[in-house]
């Protein structure tokens, strides 16, 4: 199967150059043509030409819209250079790492058995009705028809939500990519929640996948390549040392899989739509 992906970066490449990489070497089960677009340019994030010599198709935007619409402004451009062969359209932030394509095989086979399905990510907020977007598959012809669906400034994943449900389309949770936050009465120290203003996890064991900022990690890059390798249980990254990977794994899944039991707003009151003004 041939599938688009859809790269945005504006500040984070570096990032950009692993992930190419990565994608390059361990994603064999498809065909993919990669689309990155940039918006970082006029401040002086140029994408290198080791990543360019990556990519099948490169757009550079002269002009940054803005922190709320730069977003936005990066997939409404690149949607536009979607091959029309493609009838998956991954959506993928530039920091999101995934060892192997196995899982996108899975959610891929799983939008086509499911015709009212359309988009396939984790499930971003246990308050609201929302998907997430760092890595998101969606049917290509659904892009096509609404292109609106990236057109936000606050909350896209909200955004995405409410423009599935005014289209009566329907959509997957990828668990494997969930619990994405924890409770905000835990998230002081918790483990693996590295920015507690977020409070949201940044590994992803069971689908191999790391989504570190790496500002928020002490080490920086060099950990963030650690986290990969334990997670991909590999030495992908042999620039950096990384031991007891199977003890480390133990001890993310132990501290995801634990939240499972703290109190959540879903289990006394049901989701709802967030109003977007």
């Amino acid at each position: 199967m041939k599938l688009a992906i859809l790269i945005r970066v504006y500040d984070r490449v570096e990032d950009l150059k692993y992930n190419l990489q990565i994608i390059r070497d361990t994603w064999k089960e498809n065909e993919y043509f990669i689309i990155v677009v940039s918006n970082g340019k006029k401040n002086g994030y140029e994408i290198t030409h080791e990543s360019r010599s990556l990519v099948d198709k490169l757009i550079v935007l002269e002009e940054n819209a803005g922190h709320r619409k730069g977003n936005s402004q990066l997939l409404e451009e690149g949607i536009k250079y979607i091959p029309n062969d493609c009838e998956y359209t991954l959506i993928l932030e530039a920091d999101t790492w995934l060892y192997g394509d196995s899982i996108i095989s899975k959610y891929t086979k799983l939008l086509s058995q499911n015709a009212d399905a359309v988009w396939a990510s984790a499930d971003w907020y246990d308050k609201y009705y929302a998907l997430a977007t760092d890595f998101a598959i969606v049917k290509t012809s659904y892009i096509n028809a609404h292109p609106k669906i990236f057109d936000f400034e606050l909350f896209p994943e909200c955004h995405i939500s409410n423009v599935l449900r005014d289209s009566n389309a329907g959509y997957i949770w990828i668990t494997e990519n969930m619990p994405v936050h924890v409770p905000s009465y835990v998230r002081y120290k918790y483990p693996y929640v590295p920015n507690i203003k977020e409070g949201r996890f940044y590994v992803f064991p069971k689908s191999k996948m790391v989504t570190h900022h790496i500002e928020f990690l002490k080490g920086g890059m060099n950990k963030k390549k650690q986290y990969f390798n334990i997670l991909s249980d590999s030495d992908y990254f042999d620039d950096v040392k990384t031991r007891n990977k199977r003890w480390n794994r133990f001890k993310i899944k132990f501290w995801i899989g634990i939240t499972k039991c703290f109190i959540k707003r879903s289990w006394y009151s049901k989701k709802t739509y967030k109003t977007i003004e």
